[in-house]
């Protein structure tokens, strides 16, 4: 087997194995969201002012306003939405059973985002 053809399954073999470590060590955070289901007021603010502010439920694991926005767990507690690529927003609970926390837009904050419970 020529050299060459050896050093390319040499490197693929060592890549492959370091995958498959990486996988093995990696730990996933919890599958579920435990936010409470109901109906809610979504409102993003930006230097006081109201960017978007909508009415919306909590559905299973999923945060439903213009679409339906899983909603995913943080390994230090608290939650994170992503509304679509490059627009996320953090979720920690406010204390009085609603969530709060920095809204980002292509990783630089833009401002808060909170979930009011209605009724």
């Amino acid at each position: 087997m020529p050299a060459q053809t050896r050093s390319i399954l040499v490197r693929t073999a060592a890549i492959a194995a370091g995958a498959g470590v990486a996988a093995l060590l990696t730990v996933a955070a919890p599958a579920s969201a435990d936010v409470p289901p109901g109906t809610y007021t979504s409102t993003t603010l930006s230097g006081g002012t109201v960017l978007l502010q909508r009415n919306g439920y909590v559905q299973g694991h999923d945060l439903v306003l213009i679409g339906r926005y899983p909603i995913h767990p943080r390994r230090g507690g608290g939650y994170y939405v992503d509304f679509f690529p490059g627009h996320r927003v953090f979720m920690n609970s406010d204390g009085h059973g609603g969530y709060r926390g920095p809204a980002f837009l292509g990783g630089v904050q833009v401002g808060t985002f909170t979930l009011t419970p209605r009724g």
